[in-house]
């Protein structure tokens, strides 16, 4: 699922120059960006309910292009807004497959390998930033820009690939377990591994299950088509269907009051309750329970009740 952190679609971007959005634009298109999207894809109720339910906490990302920890490219932005705003509500879309490089380039991490760093988006080697991070987050403590994956060789097929930014050589996937290793990718119709479903086959097909712990390479079920339920990932192709365990077919999913009794998915902004009903996710100022449910909307944080998270402190 798309987050507001990233650049996505927006109705009415602002107005553009030669260079793109103007980075004073960004925070506000992101948003409008996210609840645009989300509540076209069924995972928000509407694009209101959503922008109360956000947290639009950026004064970090701000403060890091100042700084220069990360480089900001307005058409780069407006580039990716584009690609999203043709994207489909299916997984199966280019978009929501894979992160496309327009929105990769819009934001780009510069501080070096081993340099300080408060987030793994200032990080040019793209591998996260470790160490560091105040549990309580009230003091900057600086962590260091983990290697970047082009400072070590791709791991061949059979290779231990558990460390840190380790990346497998072209044609295969890092196969999580006890021991994480790199494995072939499979060939459309060929069987895969079904716990990595959108990275275990090749040339852009998807895990496809069709029995317990079982897939086949292909494409994922559209509304109405056979699917077999996973409970892990993607069963259906499109995120407004999940797969009906009575029926072994891609069907909507339940809307708020509906029976989720017998393991039906509600829509992406309810949960099913102990009576087997969909129930609206709770917004800002209403009860919540983290533990017992239900829980909050959106980016709302639960203390009793919802509440928009308190800004964090940002460190220059």
């Amino acid at each position: 699922m798309a987050k507001i952190s990233a650049l996505l679609l927006l109705v009415a971007i602002p107005a553009c120059s030669d260079s793109g959005i103007a980075l004073s634009d960004l925070p506000a298109a992101s948003v409008d960006a996210f609840c645009t999207y989300a509540a076209r894809c069924g995972q928000m109720p509407d694009v209101a309910s959503c922008k109360a339910a956000s947290d639009t906490d950026v004064g970090q990302r701000l403060a890091d292009v100042t700084a220069g920890r990360i480089e900001y490219d307005g058409k780069a932005a407006a580039a990716c807004l584009d690609a999203m705003r043709s994207a489909s509500c299916n997984a199966s879309d280019p978009f929501n497959a894979g992160e496309p490089q327009a929105c990769k380039d819009a934001l780009k991490g510069t501080v070096a390998d081993s340099g300080p760093c408060y987030s793994g988006s200032e990080c040019a080697s793209g591998n996260g930033c470790s160490g560091g991070g105040c549990s309580d987050g009230s003091a900057c403590c600086p962590g260091t820009c983990d290697p970047s994956s082009s400072s070590a060789a791709a791991i061949a097929i059979g290779g231990d690939c558990s460390g840190s930014g380790a990346v497998c050589a072209s044609g295969a996937f890092c196969l999580y377990g006890t021991i994480s290793t790199c494995t072939a990718k499979a060939a459309a119709g060929q069987s895969c591994d079904t716990s990595s479903p959108g990275s275990s086959c090749a040339d852009g097909a998807y895990c496809v299950a069709n029995g317990p712990n079982a897939g086949i390479c292909g494409k994922l079920p559209a509304d109405g088509q056979a699917c077999y339920p996973t409970g892990i990932g993607d069963a259906c192709d499109s995120m407004l269907d999940y797969c009906d365990s009575a029926t072994l077919k891609c069907m909507p999913k339940i809307a708020v009051g509906g029976d989720c009794s017998g393991g039906a998915s509600c829509v992406g902004y309810a949960d099913c309750d102990a009576t087997g009903h969909c129930v609206a996710k709770p917004r800002a100022g209403e009860a919540c329970d983290d533990a017992n449910g239900p829980q909050c909307l959106g980016s709302l944080l639960c203390s009793g009740t919802c509440a928009v998270p308190p800004a964090t402190i940002v460190c220059q």
